[in-house]
This record gives C-alpha cells, structure tokens and sequence, in this order.
C-alpha cells in the first residue's frame, strides 16, 4: 500500500514551507521533485503517480514563495534563499532513503536552484534530472518593463507585476492549459528583485557545467517559448560529466511532463533513473 504524506518544515531562516511525499513498499530509489517558477509541487500529481507506479518513492515541496509555502509571491531576497530551500528539502529526501539512491528532478526554475545546488557537493545525490532548466529567457519581456523593474527594485522589490506567460506556453495540452488558469496557487506575477537575482543567478549557472560531474540527463522541448532551448543545447555540451544524456523533444513546449506525449516522458525518466541504481 502506498503511504502519503504532507506537511510543513522550516527553512534555515524559519520561513514554513510544503512538502508531500508518497512511498509505495520497498521503493527501488527515492527520487525528489523541484518544481518551476509560479509553479507547485501539487501540478506533478500525474508525474509522480507514474514513478510511484514503478517503483519509486517520490518527495515534492513549495519552496519559499510558491504554492502553499509561505513568503511573498515570487519574492527573494537573493537566490540563495531558493538553494537553502532545496537543501532543507534534500536533507528530508535523504533522511527517508536510507541505504537506498536518490535522485533529483528539477523543471525550470527548479533545474536553475539545482544547477547551483549541486555546486554544493549534495550528500548522496545519484544522479540529477534537469527538464528545460531556466538558464535564459526564451521570449523577451517588454524594455519598458524591464527599465521599469530595475527603477521599481531599488524601492519596492517585492512589488507583483504581471509577467507574459500564457497557459499555452507552457503545454499543447488543451485540458492542462484550462487547469492552469483554474490554479489559485498557480502565481501569474513576478517581482523586480527576483528578476534581477534570477538574471544573475543563469549567468553564473552557465558557467557551473564544466564542474558537474555526476550522472545528468537534460530534456526539453524543441518548441520551448519561456526557456531558451539554444541556451540548454549549449549548457549540456559544457557539461564535465562523462554520464550524461540530452533529449529534445520535438513539437514539445516548456513543460513535458505535462505535454501530448507526456507518458513517454514519464517512461524515459523512469528508465534513466533505473539504469543508474
């Protein structure tokens, strides 16, 4: 029988944030699920029945700013803050795997946290799954917008201004385009502050590959309008290790664990992780 669980746990700096996780008996692996901006770990319900159906115990958070964890929407004070999240939440992940690998999967936002997260020689960390990680802006915002955030950061940082992504940005999918706008917890804003930590946090990722040495699979799709594809292309071959894979996607947008075709996603996912227990 699987076991599910929910709740809450501090962040280094007590900020209360979600997590869910779901067990089956004897997992083959343990695997951590990171999520993208604006996003929530409650949109991968889908995906994570899927892994718990072969095998795999699946842990999901909201960190800091997003879904049901605490803070201002979309809000940091500098993206540090996001990989201390991530790292609170990997020490869960480990605590409840035991002698069993564990993985990470990371989407957008959440590859960008990961990138810099394993900068930090995680503990046990088996290998890493990067989907369409946000190393630059595919579509270009509005200059006005722009030159008006960098004048709004230096006074109001935290202020919610509405960005431009579209439920159809995100997936084909007509049905999971209609879930999105229903989403309460899905945030349509971004804040000066974040835009600008995020900026600088991708140039520096970029530079990060080289470094990486432990076993990464990167998937995106060809037709990604938020996430510039050219960048991830670019990222991979940087890549030091000697274990990685790319898989683009044709006809794919930002989210393919969401899109027409998703459960072949999901099956090339599982497959990866299960080849490298």
């Amino acid at each position: 029988m699987i076991r599910h669980d929910e709740g809450f746990f501090s962040a280094k700096d007590n900020l209360r944030l979600f997590w869910e996780s779901d067990v089956p008996p004897r997992p083959k692996a343990h695997v951590g699920i990171v999520h993208g901006y604006g996003d929530h770990c409650g949109r991968y319900r889908k995906f994570i029945d899927a892994l718990v159906a072969d095998g795999f115990a699946v842990h999901a958070f909201d960190y800091r700013g997003h879904g049901q964890a605490d803070g201002r929407r979309g809000y940091c004070e500098k993206f540090s803050e996001f990989v201390d999240d991530l790292e609170t939440f990997w020490m869960r992940v480990r605590g409840a795997g035991g002698s069993k690998k564990s993985f990470l999967f990371a989407h957008s936002h959440g590859g960008l946290m990961a990138i810099h997260y394993q900068m930090r020689k995680p503990p046990e960390l088996a290998g890493l799954v990067l989907s369409a990680p946000y190393l630059k802006l595919a579509l270009k915002p509005p200059p006005l917008k722009v030159i008006a955030g960098r004048a709004i950061e230096k006074i109001l940082p935290w202020l919610p201004i509405k960005n431009e992504i579209r439920p159809e940005l995100l997936t084909r999918d007509v049905e999971a385009q209609r879930a999105v706008e229903r989403d309460h917890l899905y945030n349509r804003t971004v804040t000066p502050r974040w835009f600008s930590e995020s900026n600088a946090a991708q140039l520096e990722a970029l530079n990060m590959g080289p470094q990486i040495r432990l076993p990464v699979s990167v998937i995106c799709g060809a037709e990604d309008g938020i996430a510039s594809t050219e960048a991830t292309r670019e990222f991979f071959q940087r890549i030091g290790s000697g274990d990685k894979q790319y898989k683009e996607h044709p006809g794919m947008r930002h989210e393919v664990v969401n899109e027409i075709g998703k459960e072949l996603v999901w099956k090339d996912i599982s497959s990866w992780i299960s080849k490298h227990l």
